[in-house]
């Protein structure tokens, strides 16, 4: 890429097919989210297409992304429809959406082959594949039509400890403070609080499972029930319950004093990354093996193992600080950013993708990746040797962040504000650029007219001699002696004549006129 050209287009589609469940679902956002930010950072047009058969596709919705959705398996089996029929029309549906999405990118979760059996004749038609394989039974992993198809498959990603690492939706740094997840959960101060879930609702032995678990607890602790968006077994609402139907993010477990759980890859990872202490109850799946990985945390001294229902209230009893932080030893890392990086190393330059890691501080947010470019400048490949250090990268959006804290813009307007800031005076080096949005960003928050901001900064000319900092003083003191941005800005449209007068000529006018 050179400085100059358009940006390039990256067309990624996720397949997510298996089952009703979310797990599966859950894993792609979470790469998903990863690649869009490298994505953003290195000026790269990002176009994701989820195809799934989960009914909780409205997670996609929910993290930005288009999602392309098809009935489970489950599904058609509720509504009686003829299996046979359903498969060949998945397989017709998955091959001719992939073919018409064209992607660069195939990214396939667990089965090689897919679901249905129809993803080897839709493999060809994406140039590089991905495969997110978690560990499986071995039984499974030893079978011809799984074991046989894994060469077809450029990058395999491998997420666990010998891998990349759990792959999760959210990372600590993106937890919500305790307090503020206890209060969207309706936790009340002093209470005790135990998230209860047996994944995301669908499995068939859910409604039976969670009522018991909630009326064995109830009383004891404030209960936060993770029904999930598949649940369709009776609801236990009432005091000390928080009953969310819906799926709760994970950004919210910060709150949580202990959890009672099955041992599903997400939940489990979501909640020992979370340091939430656990009961398990795994569940008996063909592929996934829940004991091994219980076990696991059972073994770290992260969790309990339940043998019944019944088991549940003492066990959580015993869970501790202790076990706290075991669990926080236990899975110390969110792996989707090195596996959105394995999956995109066959389009993108290595030296491009290091660099994007190294300018991605922890905790940024997403509304925070344009300034990432900005404030970076260019990458390794537009101009290696004008790159900045990602620590300096780094330094300025804290200085950005500062000043986000104190004046309070509203994150699109801040934004625009930003950029707006670097049209107009393109020559301002990067440190010099964000010393003057520190100045004008003081000068227009008094106002709380972020809007009129922005139109007064559009009135201003592209300057190339008139340094922003020096714009910013200006701008200061001449507000201060205005009472809105509305009068300020016909001031300056009145003394700037069309663009007859330059800004230096306006500024000098109106320094005088204020005397």
């Amino acid at each position: 890429m050179s400085s100059g050209s358009p940006r390039r287009r990256i067309r990624v589609v996720s397949y997510a097919i298996n089952g009703r469940g979310m797990g599966h679902l859950v894993r792609q956002l979470a790469i998903l989210r990863a690649m869009r930010r490298i994505c953003a950072v290195l000026e790269l047009r990002f176009e994701p297409w989820i195809l799934t058969s989960s009914e909780a596709d409205t997670l996609a919705r929910r993290e930005g992304f288009c999602a392309l959705k098809m009935p489970s398996k489950a599904m058609v089996k509720d509504a009686g429809l003829d299996a046979a029929r359903f498969l060949r029309i998945a397989r017709t549906w998955v091959l001719n959406t992939v073919a018409g999405l064209q992607p660069d990118l195939l990214v396939v979760d667990t089965f090689p082959g897919g679901s249905f059996g129809e993803l080897l004749a839709a493999l060809e038609l994406a140039p590089q594949r991905a495969l997110v394989a978690r560990r499986v039974k071995p039984g499974f992993a030893e079978q011809e039509g799984y074991a046989g198809l894994l060469p077809l498959y450029q990058a395999q990603i491998h997420p666990d400890d010998s891998g990349c690492g759990p792959i999760l939706i959210r990372s600590r740094e993106e937890l919500l403070p305790r307090a503020a997840a206890r209060s969207q959960l309706g936790i009340p101060e002093g209470a005790r609080a135990i998230y209860l879930s047996v994944g995301g609702g669908g499995d068939l032995r859910a409604p039976e499972i969670l009522p018991k678990l909630v009326r064995s607890l109830s009383g004891s602790y404030y209960l936060v029930v993770g029904a999930g968006p598949l649940y369709q077994g009776p609801e236990l609402r009432g005091p000390g319950i928080t009953w969310l139907s819906r799926y709760v993010p994970m950004e919210l477990f910060a709150g949580l004093d202990g959890a009672v759980t099955a041992g599903g890859y997400n939940s489990f990872h979501e909640l020992m990354h979370a340091g939430v202490p656990s009961v398990f109850l795994p569940q008996p799946r063909i592929a996934d093996d829940q004991g091994e990985r219980v076990m696991r945390a059972v073994k770290a001294g992260a969790g309990l193992l339940a043998e019944s229902v019944s088991q549940v209230p003492e066990l959580v009893s015993q869970l501790g600080a202790g076990h706290r932080q075991a669990a926080l030893d236990l899975v110390p890392e969110n792996g989707a950013t090195r596996a959105a990086v394995q999956c995109l190393s066959g389009l993108i330059p290595q030296a491009d993708l290091d660099w994007a890691l190294a300018a991605l501080p922890p905790g940024i947010r997403d509304a925070e990746l344009p300034a990432i470019r900005l404030l970076g400048g260019v990458h390794p490949g537009q101009a290696s040797s004008l790159a900045p250090k990602p620590a300096l990268v780094a330094e300025r959006l804290e200085k950005w962040r500062g000043i986000l804290d104190v004046h309070q813009p509203p994150d699109d307007l801040a934004w625009s504000l930003l950029q707006g800031i670097a049209r107009k005076f393109p020559l301002s080096e990067r440190g010099e650029l964000i010393a003057g949005a520190e100045l004008l960003f003081a000068a227009w928050a008094p106002f709380d007219d972020w809007m009129g901001a922005l139109s007064l900064l559009r009135a201003i000319p592209t300057q190339r001699k008139l340094s922003v900092g020096r714009f910013g003083v200006w701008m200061g003191e001449w507000l201060a002696g205005h009472e809105d941005l509305f009068d300020a800005l016909r001031d300056f449209s009145r003394l700037e004549q069309g663009g007859k007068r330059s800004v230096s000529e306006v500024m000098l006018a109106l320094t005088e006129s204020a005397q």
